[in-house]
């Protein structure tokens, strides 16, 4: 019985070496950065499309970081009620396409005292879902480039 025998170029084997320390580090530093750009992006979008009456909403918006970990937040107690809507007008779409469960904003539903339908007007998880999908993008071709 014949076995093959394969032999690795040292130099192609050492820069997959390379590229694989790189894969490791990289959510190390750059990860981090990553998510705290997202983060800030996901802010000044928000600001932009969300509706201003007196611009506290709009002040409201913002963002915390703290090592791998990042908060974005709209903390005016009225936020969810911009963003869902009321009544029968309220819309859960941008959130349903982030795959967060509707059971999340049912808890700004109201209790049915008042009937009060105030269309949506999505600024936040609208503002997520693209800048999260921009960061994505940026993350698949940084690695794609290194890769190569």
């Amino acid at each position: 019985m014949a076995f093959a025998s394969i032999k690795i170029n040292q130099r192609d084997l050492a820069q997959l070496n390379k590229k694989l320390a790189y894969l490791k580090g990289y959510d190390r530093k750059e990860l981090s950065t990553e998510l705290a750009r997202t983060a800030l992006d996901i802010v000044r979008t928000a600001q932009k499309s969300v509706v201003v009456d007196k611009g506290t909403l709009k002040q409201s918006i913002g963002a915390e970081a703290s090592g791998k970990k990042v908060s974005v937040y709209a903390k005016a107690h009225y936020a969810p009620y911009v963003e869902f809507g009321t009544g029968g007008l309220v819309d859960l779409n941008d959130m349903q396409q982030l795959g967060i469960p509707e059971s999340y904003a049912m808890q700004f539903k109201g209790e049915g005292k008042r009937e009060v339908n105030l269309p949506a007007r999505p600024f936040f998880f609208s503002s997520v879902r693209i800048e999260y999908k921009k960061m994505l993008e940026r993350i698949t071709k940084k690695i794609k480039n290194k890769l190569r």
